[in-house]
């Protein structure tokens, strides 16, 4: 039997009995459509999260400390590995802002270096922190759509250039830079201001609490992190659980881990769907056996081999995993695509799309062929060794 022979008896089989042909294959249809739906899912939220972060991000590393490190520690530290690229300090308060007419409570991040550039900040308008503002102690402040919105009540409110009150004297700031970002964003409540006016004008206090440090492309970020751990210990003279160092690298593949541990689980309770589908097919399959075996026989007595009846049922079974299995692909997308809705109806502003990943698509077209193989081989091996003189006389 030829190829197009072949294609012409699979297709004139499925299309004999439609709804029969539909609900076998619905366990297949269901299976494959719940793993496509939510590693589109998956992968959709890991590439929001990742791209949040941003690329250069990987090469950054964090550092929190309980004792407070100064300029000179940090200069210590780059000097230290060659493979920094830069280093940024920064400590952390709190203050009320008013504009006049409105007051709020917001959290302050003074900053020196390149902290908003490492942190994937960009501006929607104005400037960033100079060394000269930081040199000045300037009274200047760049802040996220967050703090326009509590204090404005917009977050697209035209405030470059004005001035509000800050600290307990009172203290004029200009607004010399907006953040870009949304709600789901890190920058939308940030609120920026050099580092030397937190500490001098704000809270009066010394030193930094945090540092972040952007390695050279191609360093390996996690071992410069532990090196950097024990550099600063000795640097600080303080207790190892005292100085806390990880990288964005580390974060990044924490999520990888997370995600595929959630790909795995649910594969595993659809693949349950899948073994019912595979049930259902081989029970479809030795019905139409028994429904066919007259022709069986009438094929076996015209000269069909034992081989020619095995590849066609189990080409059959095949098929109809397959034909399952592209249901389910888009039934798996459309559903995706219908959970993203939702989420986005909940939070505008998050930017969730489903990713389907071509890789999955290739894994469930084999792991239907291969459900049509397993279930469809034993009804097929029955069919090609039924005897074709008892096969013409069944009724």
């Amino acid at each position: 039997m030829g190829i197009r022979d072949l294609l012409r008896e699979i297709w004139s089989s499925l299309t004999a009995n439609k709804a029969r042909s539909f609900l076998t294959i619905l366990g297949i249809v269901i299976g494959i459509a719940s793993v496509i739906a939510m590693t589109s899912l998956i992968g959709g939220m890991q590439g929001m999260i990742t791209g949040e972060l941003g690329a250069d991000q990987a090469r950054v590393v964090q550092i929190y400390t309980s004792e407070r490190m100064d300029d000179d520690d940090l200069r210590a530290l780059e000097a230290a590995f060659p493979e920094i690229e830069g280093v940024a300090g920064t400590i952390t308060g709190s203050s009320k802002i008013s504009n006049g007419t409105k007051t709020a409570d917001i959290s302050l991040t003074g900053v020196v270096g390149d902290y908003a550039s490492m942190n994937g900040f960009e501006l929607a308008s104005g400037r960033m922190l100079s060394q000269s503002d930081q040199d000045n102690a300037a009274r200047v402040l760049v802040v996220g759509r967050g703090v326009l919105r509590d204090l404005y009540g917009d977050e697209d409110a035209p405030v470059l250039g004005e001035t509000v009150r800050m600290g307990e004297r009172g203290e004029r700031y200009t607004i010399v830079g907006i953040l870009e970002g949304n709600g789901t964003s890190m920058t939308y409540g940030q609120a920026l201001v050099p580092a030397k006016t937190l500490q001098q004008r704000l809270v009066g206090v010394a030193g930094y609490d945090q540092a972040f440090v952007l390695a050279s492309v191609d360093t390996d970020v996690i071992t410069l992190s532990g090196n950097i751990k024990t550099f600063l210990t000795q640097q600080l003279r303080a207790d190892e659980e005292d100085v806390y160092v990880y990288s964005m690298q580390e974060i990044m593949k924490q999520i990888e881990t997370t995600m595929a541990g959630f790909s795995i689980m649910l594969t595993a309770i659809a693949s349950i769907s899948l073994f019912v589908g595979g049930i259902g097919i081989m029970n479809m399959m030795l019905t139409t056996v028994t429904e066919r075996t007259r022709e069986i026989g009438l094929r076996k007595s015209l000269g069909a081999h034992t081989r020619d009846i095995t590849r066609q049922f189990l080409a059959e079974s095949i098929a109809l995993c397959v034909v399952g299995g592209v249901f389910g692909i888009v039934l798996g997308y459309l559903g995706a695509l219908g959970l993203a809705g939702i989420v986005t109806l909940i939070q505008p502003d998050s930017g969730f799309l489903p990713a389907i990943d071509a890789t999955a698509i290739l894994v469930a077209f084999g792991v239907c062929a291969f459900i049509g193989i397993v279930f469809g081989f034993y009804p097929a091996r029955r069919a090609a060794r039924m005897d074709p003189v008892e096969s013409l006389r069944y009724q």
